[in-house]
């Protein structure tokens, strides 16, 4: 977890840098004095601080966020004359390019990261159509109505092309056609998504079916006393034919404590084996999903000049924008309890792996680069949105707004943000410490 906790502190100072850069060079921009430029909050003491020129660059001590102080931001005196190096000097328009600044620099960060990681990697996709077998789910997709088989036909009436899609477009989806059998069903999602965000993890629900292949055998297992080997194909279980690894874990579920017939096909060789089985060990095999079997998935993958890694990179910014949006319209649908899952920077660091991976962090931060923008875009005092509602408001009536009002409610706002941030970071620890 420590590992996780140092990739997540790099990943957010990035963020908070560029955030804060954002409204840094605007503000150089149109000759706006900046007072501090901060990394992480530093309530009595400083890490680091230092003044060049008339700024004092400095790291905090509480990493929570980070922050610039413009001159001239709010002044509750009115006989204090303007300066013109003060933003309450300037034009609305550049009043409104300072504050959006941030916003701006962070949407810009996202695209820039996954144009990089478009060009150097490529794309990588599993068509539906190259998935012979249909669905395997797991509890949660048999909660939704989901069964061992299905087959996907189109999501909120639209085709789905992708499998690596799936996930996210049934989430965020309202209703899903299907094959069964040869059987078209129509499954509606709304009052079923409940089941999500009620499970204190959200795992991979569901992936493509696959045939049970052995990938590993575990050392002093049953499975290893009686000589399975990795990719043996099991092909009957007591006799009973089996064709998926959902059946299989079905069957041996029905038969413990009994000993139980195998039948596998080794190179072409078919070999029965038969192995007691007990309560508390399954036979001691980890199956292969759907990644090590390529003969039968063909993955499509794709590379892209620069150019078209930028619009890319342009449009799956702007997917992912829109599934934030949704999936906060569902946190204030209590239906869906997508409250829950909620969190602070504990759930974010459990995004990180264990290990280091640079493609896995530059996603999550080009990630949470968007996430940022979004948040801070709300209008809601103390946010820069909550700054940029007051500026539209004097564009339109073309009169300044108060600095008195736009003080006292930036106040209250902040004070209702931290009273929120607390108890979403109590009731993170509650979850990572109880769950």
């Amino acid at each position: 977890m420590f590992e996780r906790f140092i990739q997540l502190i790099f990943s957010i100072s990035i963020l908070i840098i560029i955030h804060e850069l954002g409204h840094f060079i605007f503000s150089i921009l149109f000759k706006v004095r900046v007072e501090k430029f901060f990394l992480f909050f530093n309530p009595w003491f400083s890490i680091i601080k230092k003044k060049i020129g008339k700024t004092i660059y400095g790291i905090g001590w509480i990493p929570l966020g980070g922050y610039i102080k413009i001159s001239g931001m709010v002044n509750d005196e009115k006989e204090i004359p303007l300066k013109k190096w003060e933003f309450r000097s300037k034009s609305p328009i550049k009043k409104f390019l300072i504050i959006s600044g941030g916003i701006i620099f962070n949407i810009f960060l996202s695209i820039i990261i996954f144009s990089l990681l478009t060009f150097k990697y490529g794309e990588s996709n599993l068509p539906i159509k190259n998935v012979p077998y249909g669905i395997e789910v797991n509890n949660i997709g048999y909660k939704i109505g989901l069964k061992n088989g299905d087959k996907i036909l189109s999501i909120n009436n639209e085709p789905c092309y992708y499998f690596n899609n799936l996930t996210r477009l049934i989430l965020l989806g309202d209703t899903i056609v299907i094959n069964r059998n040869g059987k078209v069903i129509n499954l509606l999602l709304y009052d079923k998504k409940k089941f999500f965000f009620n499970e204190s993890k959200l795992s991979l629900f569901l992936q493509p079916r696959v045939p049970p292949i052995i990938d590993k055998v575990i050392k002093k297992s049953y499975a290893d006393k009686y000589k399975l080997y990795s990719n043996d194909e099991i092909l009957t279980i007591n006799y009973y034919p089996i064709m998926f690894r959902d059946q299989l874990r079905n069957i041996i579920d029905n038969n413990k404590g009994k000993n139980i017939v195998i039948g596998i096909n080794r190179n072409g060789n078919f070999i029965k084996k038969t192995i007691p089985f007990n309560y508390k060990n399954i036979i001691g095999v980890h199956l292969k999903n759907f990644l090590g079997i390529h003969k039968i998935f063909s993955i499509e993958k794709k590379n892209y000049s620069i150019i078209n890694s930028f619009l890319h990179s342009f449009i799956k910014s702007w997917i992912i924008l829109k599934n934030q949006i949704s999936f906060f319209k569902n946190i204030f649908d209590l239906n869906t309890k997508a409250y829950k899952q909620i969190g602070s920077f504990f759930s974010i660091a459990k995004e990180f792996p264990n290990t280091w991976n640079w493609y896995i962090f530059w996603n999550i931060t080009a990630t949470l680069s968007i996430w940022l923008a979004f948040i801070n875009f709300l209008p809601i005092p103390s946010l820069d949105g909550g700054y940029i509602v007051f500026i539209l408001l004097e564009m339109i009536i073309g009169k300044k707004y108060s600095e008195i009002i736009l003080k006292r409610v930036t106040n209250i706002g902040f004070l209702i943000i931290s009273f929120l941030m607390i108890i979403v970071l109590v009731w993170d620890i509650f979850k990572f410490f109880f769950n």
